[in-house]
């Protein structure tokens, strides 16, 4: 490099310090906790990572995890994936047509409508965690909701203790996250010019009408963006469901990275979590893809 063009860049670098020093939170936050350890899973997805013998990590490097995945455990991965994306496309078609539905009718002009956003959104700020120990506490054999049930003389319901009663379950305490998707719908349907409404009701445009007409296309990359971080969400859920496994009806509840979790941190096979991991991103990356590749109804603006 010469020195003209060295002198340029030290310029350009000591005008732009501010920028950088904002972002260098940032990047160091992604550099650290995010591609080193990606890079470190890596390694460890083709190795026996020996979790009690640091010395020994980097050995008998091959694919056996990957063999091992879809070799001898291949009927318990498929088990995995197939509970995964079952539940992944039940709550993302009832989710985002959930909360597009809430949102329609928060977005009216309608006295205390400001108030009930704020109500509905609350639920929230609960960690998830806290707010699957929450649900556990009503949904249990002896919790809040069949204690109700018993005091009527009725029988408890079965929530967890029967396998067809896990999934309706799990899809009901998915609506937990459904006002955090309200808000996103909300703030797109805000930029919807009021003028196209206008024109619509001038013409005799009825309220289903204008919402499939100009809400619904003029919010598409709303749905767009939804949908992939649902997919994305759905496919990574664990927080939310770990916490109610108790031994009863586990296998329905065994998610792609609960499976992953207990392979890691549960039967310490740091290798096999590892390889594991990475059929998953590979697998969310794919449909990310294809989902790219079908956008074409997407609409952008008219500057897209």
């Amino acid at each position: 490099m010469s020195s003209n063009l060295r002198t340029a860049w030290y310029r350009r670098l000591w005008k732009d310090y501010g920028n950088i020093l904002y972002c260098l939170p940032v990047i160091l936050g992604i550099l650290i906790f995010t591609l080193i350890p990606m890079i470190y899973s890596l390694i460890y997805a083709f190795c026996d990572y020996n979790f009690y013998f640091a010395d020994n990590q980097f050995s008998n490097f091959g694919f056996q995890q990957f063999k091992k995945i879809f070799g001898t455990d291949l009927q318990k991965t498929m088990h995995s994936f197939y509970i995964t994306f079952r539940y992944a496309i039940a709550t993302i078609a009832i989710g985002m047509i959930g909360s597009y539905i809430v949102a329609l009718f928060l977005n009216q002009k309608t006295k205390g409508v400001d108030a009930f956003r704020v109500i509905y959104y609350l639920p929230c700020l609960i960690p998830a965690v806290a707010g699957s120990l929450l649900w556990k506490n009503i949904t249990d054999t002896y919790g809040l909701f069949n204690n109700y049930l018993m005091s009527l003389g009725l029988e408890p319901y079965a929530f967890y203790t029967k396998g067809e009663t896990v999934f309706p379950t799990i899809l009901m305490l998915s609506v937990w996250g459904w006002p955090g998707s309200m808000i996103m719908w909300l703030a797109q349907m805000k930029n919807v010019p009021a003028e196209m409404y206008e024109s619509a009701e001038l013409d005799g445009a009825g309220y289903l009408t204008k919402t499939f007409k100009i809400t619904i296309p003029m919010t598409t990359s709303m749905i767009f963006y939804q949908l992939i971080m649902s997919v994305i969400n759905a496919l990574q859920v664990f927080a939310g469901f770990y916490p109610l496994m108790n031994g009863q009806n586990e296998s329905e509840l065994d998610f792609i990275v609960v499976r992953i979790y207990k392979a890691a941190f549960v039967n310490y096979q740091i290798s096999y979590a590892a390889a594991l991991s990475w059929v998953l991103f590979v697998v969310i990356g794919l449909l990310t893809i294809g989902i790219f590749k079908t956008s074409k109804w997407v609409y952008y603006g008219e500057e897209a």
